[in-house]
């Protein structure tokens, strides 16, 4: 088998384990969701980043499954209850604004002392909806399913202390990780994913 042939069971895996995780919610509108993901966007071909982590085709999906398993895990350890639903949902879902935003564009640089075309992924600087990354998600969620108050609250400071600069930001992600713990314990689970168990593709 080839890197790709492999590459490209990896991510049918992935994506059936994701679907199968998601419908096992039976959360109202769900269904309408899951044709969305699948006949409107590039979620489960889209990478993660462009430059970071898990830039690949199907980084985004794998990224998702890895921040719900170690957000289980930090649950667990830490003895926290959130319902297995609230869970899957917030983990699976915290990134869907990074659908249909990421695209390959040709670059050119020299190896060798030859200059060669390379294909490198870059970023739509124009979004359909103007919010920034995790309003985005949640107004894209919204759109299909009802969330719960913790799961907003999850997704929309999953970035931590680097989702936005203002005083009043701040104080609130406090009073967040105070009130709600497995906020913070996701924005953990999010950077372990990202940074322990995720790789950078060199393009």
């Amino acid at each position: 088998m080839t890197i790709d042939s492999i590459r490209a069971e990896i991510n049918r895996a992935q994506k059936e384990e994701f679907l199968v995780l998601l419908r096992s919610t039976e959360r109202d509108g769900i269904e309408k969701l899951i044709d969305y993901l699948e006949n409107k966007t590039d979620f489960f071909s889209a990478p993660a980043a462009s430059k970071f982590h898990n830039n690949f085709e199907g980084g985004l999906c794998e990224h998702c499954l890895n921040v719900y398993k170690n957000f289980k895990g930090l649950l667990a350890m830490k003895n926290i209850e959130l319902d297995e639903s609230s869970v899957i949902i917030s983990a699976l879902l915290h990134d869907l604004c990074k659908c249909n935003y990421y695209l390959k564009e040709e670059r050119n640089r020299k190896v060798d002392g030859v200059w060669e075309t390379y294909l490198q992924w870059s970023t739509n600087k124009q979004p359909d909806i103007p919010l920034p990354h995790s309003s985005r998600s949640i107004k894209y969620i919204k759109s299909f399913i009802p969330l719960k108050f913790v799961e907003e609250l999850i997704i929309f400071y999953h970035m931590g202390p680097f989702g936005g600069e203002d005083y009043e930001y701040r104080n609130m992600l406090q009073l967040a990780y105070e009130r709600y713990p497995a906020v913070l314990l996701f924005y953990l689970a999010d950077t372990m994913s990202s940074y322990i168990d995720e790789k950078i593709l060199e393009q």
